[in-house]
């Protein structure tokens, strides 16, 4: 028997192909790293490269922290050639026969016939690292995110040279590096604070998305930390709603967010109603309520599995009024990220396709505002959908 196959609307395809990509198998070269890691392009790549390799146990460990030995080697492998870092030594060493005036190359605690001594040495004649104020470069302590911020600065080029500290009043000698990474999108997510001991996997990332500077200056299309989330940080706090099955993260300083479990329809794709809405965001003056501010900037509507073709359709077939920007995986759920066009606004959303429900947070202008479009990438990467345990009886 035969049948003509029925095709496919570009939704159910795309939702489809989607959820077969994004499906949390192992990656192929490391049991440890899932398919939807959010390193896994930058450790593919760089175990390609034969810059970072794994362990016997096909483990790549991408959550263990890298010391300063191995640091400096991964960086000084990518950004110079392989013989010129391995012949650092036997450089240093004709030079000084030939009675060159040049600083000799010299730490108690890096042994020159060490594994990591020519990469040290690379680092050192490059201006990358000058060691401690005791004249040791302590190679086996962990990097923290700030070292590591000086140290892919100088050796990526983002700074022609190592900045002054202006006094021992200058305590902020880190900012200008940090500075560098956030302009080039560079920071990942995971990094939390200055002094944050820094792991393989955002050694990976770090690198990843610096790898084509200068030759590609602009800037890498990542969702990217900015200085101030480092230097002058803003306190966050979890939200989670067990009856509609998500959670997520906002400011401290934010008010709770509202419920309003009958939905909303405002004009918006998919241009049906929502099933709930959660408004959360900071308070303003002229919302709705009684005490209590209700309607804000900021919030998340929820919709039915079912619902999922209507949502694609409007983006796939609504071009005058919405872009589509970016499709990802946040938490194992496939996100599709949009700009839609309303009234004097281009507000940014994302939609995530749960189990349970279809999550489409929105921020109110936020893709004409640099500041609200940053909030939104922090806001998006903290939407979790979670699985309420059933009660035994």
């Amino acid at each position: 028997c035969y049948t003509t196959p029925i095709p496919l609307p570009p939704s159910a395809l795309w939702l489809s192909v989607s959820l077969a990509l994004f499906a949390p198998l192992a990656h192929a070269r490391f049991f440890d790293v899932p398919a939807n890691h959010p390193y896994v392009d930058a450790i593919d790549f760089l175990t390609k490269e034969g810059i970072l390799k794994g362990y016997e146990n096909r483990s790549f460990r991408p959550d263990q922290f890298i010391n300063r030995a191995e640091f400096t080697k991964i960086l000084m492998e990518t950004v110079y050639p392989k013989a010129y870092v391995e012949g650092c030594i036997d450089f240093q060493r004709t030079r000084s026969e030939e009675r060159v005036v040049i600083p000799t190359f010299t730490f108690p605690d890096v042994p020159q016939d060490a594994w990591f001594a020519n990469s040290i040495c690379t680092a050192w004649i490059n201006g990358v690292v000058s060691g401690y104020p005791d004249g040791l470069f302590r190679p086996e302590e962990g990097v923290q995110f700030v070292e590591a911020a000086k140290m892919l600065s100088l050796g990526f080029g983002l700074t022609a040279f190592e900045l002054p500290h202006l006094g021992e009043q200058n305590i902020l000698w880190y900012q200008p590096y940090v500075e560098f990474l956030a302009t080039q999108h560079a920071i990942p997510f995971s990094i939390k604070t200055l002094d944050q001991h820094i792991s393989r996997g955002e050694v990976a990332e770090l690198i990843y998305r610096l790898k084509d500077f200068p030759l590609k200056p602009e800037p890498v299309e990542a969702f990217s930390q900015q200085a101030d989330d480092l230097i002058d940080p803003v306190g966050w706090k979890a939200y989670e709603n067990t009856t509609y099955h998500f959670r997520f993260e906002y400011p401290d300083t934010w008010p709770d967010p509202v419920v309003l479990p009958r939905g909303t329809y405002d004009g918006r794709s998919p241009y049906i109603q929502s099933q709930w809405t959660v408004f959360f965001g900071p308070e303003d003056e002229d919302c709705i309520g009684s005490g209590i501010c209700v309607q804000r900037d900021m919030w998340i509507d929820g919709y039915r599995l079912d619902e999922t073709g209507v949502i694609m359709d409007a983006a796939f077939y609504d071009l005058e009024t919405i872009e589509l920007v970016d499709e990802t995986v946040i938490h194992s759920a496939p996100v599709m990220i949009t700009l839609e066009e309303v009234g004097h606004c281009v507000d940014k959303r994302a939609f995530f396709f749960g189990d349970k429900s279809v999550y489409a947070m929105n921020v109110r202008c936020g893709g004409e505002d640099e500041k609200l479009s940053h909030i939104f990438d922090q806001l998006i990467k903290s939407v979790e959908e979670i699985t309420v345990p059933s009660l035994v009886r």
